[in-house]
């Protein structure tokens, strides 16, 4: 396990300027419910400290009753408003336990606006109310309610991806897999999964044990420690997340 000084050394400058800009090392403890609460808080603090990027639109819709999206468009040129989008379906980090439709609006207002494409932000249940598969289910039909929705959108529905960190970078693997089990592996033009959850530490095979021991030595990194990850973990249970 390593300790907070290599830690510190570990860690880029960005992150230690955002711990200066909050006044404080970001970390999350005790139930998931608590840590929800921390979640929010962080995402808040953080968000307040970045003016939010200007679009032409931003949406939220309603799927279902537990169910919704928020949609971002970004502003075009009169020489692209003839051209359809790329359109990237958003899931948000926090564990499959915390998170919302704000807790990454900035990122998402940011890839909008920069690439630029349509993004699709989705409020998938959370643990510990609800187990999975619901957060996969959910993803699968905020994927459905955007392809169908292509042209309210205005995007072009041959370049359709999934996105999604943390927690939701594992959704953004998910998806695909449910889709292709659907026979509609083709809606599906790209993956983008940053800092996924896709092996448990006690399914790493005994042979490649010694390449990953990132849980080990990162179990007191800000924000995410290994006791909230087990926490994380716990409430799900992952079996679930993935098809076999």
């Amino acid at each position: 396990m390593m300790d907070e000084l290599d830690m510190d050394k570990r860690l880029a400058p960005a992150w230690h300027r955002i711990e200066r800009e909050l006044g404080q090392r970001p970390n999350m403890s005790g139930s998931a419910l608590d840590m929800r609460q921390q979640y929010k808080q962080f995402s808040e603090e953080l968000g307040a400290l970045y003016p939010k990027p200007a679009l032409q639109a931003v949406e939220d819709v309603a799927i279902t009753e537990h169910l919704a999206v928020r949609t971002y468009t970004p502003d075009v040129t009169a020489k692209d408003k003839h051209h359809l989008l790329p359109v990237g379906i958003y899931f948000h980090g926090g564990g499959w336990c915390c998170g919302d439709l704000d807790s990454e609006d900035n990122f998402c207002r940011m890839l909008a606006k920069t690439l630029p494409l349509i993004v699709v932000s989705v409020s998938y249940r959370l643990a510990p109310e609800h187990k999975a598969p619901a957060q996969v289910r959910d993803a699968v039909d905020a994927w459905t309610w955007a392809f169908e929705n292509a042209a309210r959108l205005g995007g072009d529905p041959s370049k359709y991806f999934t996105i999604g960190q943390s927690a939701g970078g594992t959704l953004a693997f998910a998806v695909p897999n449910e889709l292709i089990a659907l026979n509609r592996g083709h809606e599906v033009k790209g993956i983008i999964s940053l800092s996924p959850f896709v092996v448990h530490p006690s399914n790493v095979p005994p042979a490649h044990r010694a390449a990953y021991k990132s849980f080990e030595t990162n179990a007191n990194a800000p924000m995410n420690t290994a006791a909230a990850m087990n926490t994380f973990y716990g409430k799900l249970p992952l079996q679930h997340v993935f098809r076999s």
